[in-house]
């Protein structure tokens, strides 16, 4: 049995620990950090410093794996926890530059996410790096991570309340409807929170492909649990 912590800084982690919940052999550890929600909207030096605290309760956990499912922690926060903790394996979700830089055909995509993962050099790098000969749209959404948090905390088994989601639907069409008009064609999910809302998304912009990371991280975590 491998113990596989996932750390989020709110709910949005959870999606992608249900997924990992299903891999034999495994027992999830789920940590996160409701005192400091959101991540996004803080700086890289208060970020490591929670992830430094949660690393240090992984461990004492017996995580040999763990998962930093919050793309504002594992942009702003990953290379330095492998620094720290050499003994654990850290697998991090990062905005899929690579992947919607293939998908798009109109050669226009979006990374939607935080503030703190849009500013982050993380994401400078990755577009330097998988971005060329597409036009990227970076796209901070505050405020997006935080109704869904509170939306998800109160129907977290009620679907149709996501897709129906009002607010939601005002919020997202703020950040969206420009990039869209202008040909954005494949849109690149860079938070966990986000993916509570993808049926609406589709429901809003049924000619946009959004790409969820979570399988990739899925993945990765196989990969890892083979060789550790």
């Amino acid at each position: 049995m491998i113990n596989i912590g996932v750390f989020d800084s709110g709910v949005g982690g959870k999606l992608i620990a249900d997924k990992l919940s299903r891999l034999k052999n495994t027992r999830i550890v789920y940590l996160s950090d409701p005192e400091y929600f959101p991540y996004g909207n803080k700086a890289s030096a208060v970020i490591r410093s929670r992830l430094l605290h949660f690393a240090g309760q992984f461990k004492l956990r017996g995580c040999r794996i763990v998962v930093i499912a919050c793309n504002s922690a594992a942009t702003n926060g990953i290379v330095f926890l492998r620094q720290k903790f050499p003994d654990i394996t850290f697998i991090g979700i990062e905005p899929p530059v690579k992947p919607i830089s293939v998908l798009t055909k109109s050669k226009k995509a979006a990374i939607m996410g935080t503030p703190a993962t849009i500013a982050s050099d993380r994401l400078g790098k990755l577009e330097e790096s998988f971005g060329s000969g597409i036009k990227l749209y970076n796209i901070p959404c505050p405020g997006l991570a935080e109704h869904i948090e509170a939306l998800v905390n109160k129907n977290i088994k009620c679907s149709t309340t996501f897709y129906n989601d009002k607010q939601g639907e005002i919020i997202i069409r703020k950040f969206l409807n420009k990039p869209i008009a202008d040909g954005v064609d494949v849109v690149g999910i860079a938070c966990t929170h986000y993916p509570y809302l993808l049926p609406l998304m589709q429901r809003i912009y049924p000619e946009v492909r959004f790409y969820d990371p979570a399988d990739a991280v899925v993945a990765q975590v196989e990969k890892a649990i083979i060789t550790s």
